[in-house]
């Protein structure tokens, strides 16, 4: 079993089923309600340990009882939080999700100021022992640091890019072995909507393998110099919110076990595509057994 360390964000999700989602001002009145752990790093560490791996959770969380409770759902879903530190005196980010009957979904958070200073992260040898390490964009300082000890131990550094970043990115992309964009941080980064074109400018800057979601339209990446696509899993879409960390999660795992780079974009189109078809954002990520039966009946 391959082990995973995911560095960045934990947060807690207040979860509104809307329709539609609210545009402009006014009161907008939610027919469902739902909280649960949520963020970029802390989702993928739950995909991971659905999907049979071992799943080791690295960040912070405030020192209030949501932090204790951000921890305890991970502890909950199979995560190792050995390496989570509680900070003093800052409260623990917090996200309102509104979704509406399409799966569609606007997310604003918080992340207070002071929550990731710095960078150590190595509390009880957090990357000791494992197979590969995933890192976001909410935690620069320790992503630089994880994705440093993933090129010296040989293992993949894989960077989930999904916004835009000033500088430190360009840092980040230097020194992951995979990179993996949303489309909209890829347009943002590259200055082009063309996902061939951005990835080609991208090229430029980093050796790493690049690829980049496109929600339906699926996944483009590059591999030796050329572009390739996969087309997207046809679901019936429920709930996108967290999609792309279960894509980056699974992703991180099959590369973990040492699987080619195009097995590993299959097995996490398809993760991704069954946590769209489920409602409840995190409590949707699919075990390993829905995964291999999507790939086995997929054309």
């Amino acid at each position: 079993m391959s082990t995973v360390a995911c560095v960045g964000i934990a947060v807690m999700d207040l979860m509104f089923r809307v329709d539609p989602l609210p545009a402009g001002g006014g009161k907008t009145y939610a027919t469902a309600y739902r909280e649960i752990g949520g963020g970029v790093a802390a989702n993928a560490a739950v995909a991971i340990a659905r999907l049979g791996g071992r799943a080791r959770y690295v960040g912070r969380v405030g020192d209030d009882p949501l932090g204790e409770r951000i921890v305890k759902e991970l502890q909950a879903d199979g995560v190792d939080t050995s390496a989570v530190r509680a900070v003093p005196g800052v409260v623990s980010p917090v996200s309102a999700v509104l979704v509406d009957d399409a799966g569609e979904r606007i997310i604003v958070n918080y992340t207070p100021s002071g929550l990731f200073d710095g960078g150590e992260h190595h509390q009880a040898g957090a990357l000791a022992g494992v197979d590969a390490v995933l890192v976001d964009v909410r935690w620069p300082d320790g992503a630089a640091l994880a994705l440093a000890a993933a090129s010296e131990a040989g293992i993949p550094g894989v960077f989930d890019f999904d916004r835009p970043m000033d500088a430190r990115g360009h840092v980040l992309l230097a020194a992951a072995s995979h990179v993996a964009f949303s489309h909209s941080a890829l347009a943002g980064t590259a200055g082009s909507d063309d996902p061939k074109v951005g990835l080609a400018r991208v090229a430029e800057h980093t050796d790493a393998w690049l690829a980049v979601t496109m929600g339906d339209a699926g996944v483009v990446w590059r591999d030796a110099g050329s572009t390739n696509h996969l087309p997207a899993f046809p679901v019936e879409v429920i709930d996108t919110v967290g999609a792309g960390d279960v894509f980056h999660g699974a992703l991180a795992l099959a590369l973990a076990e040492g699987r080619p780079e195009v097995e590993a974009v299959r097995f996490a189109s398809a993760a991704a595509a069954l946590k769209c078809t489920r409602s409840g954002g995190r409590a949707g990520s699919p075990s390993r057994r829905d995964v291999e039966e999507l790939l086995a009946h997929a054309t």
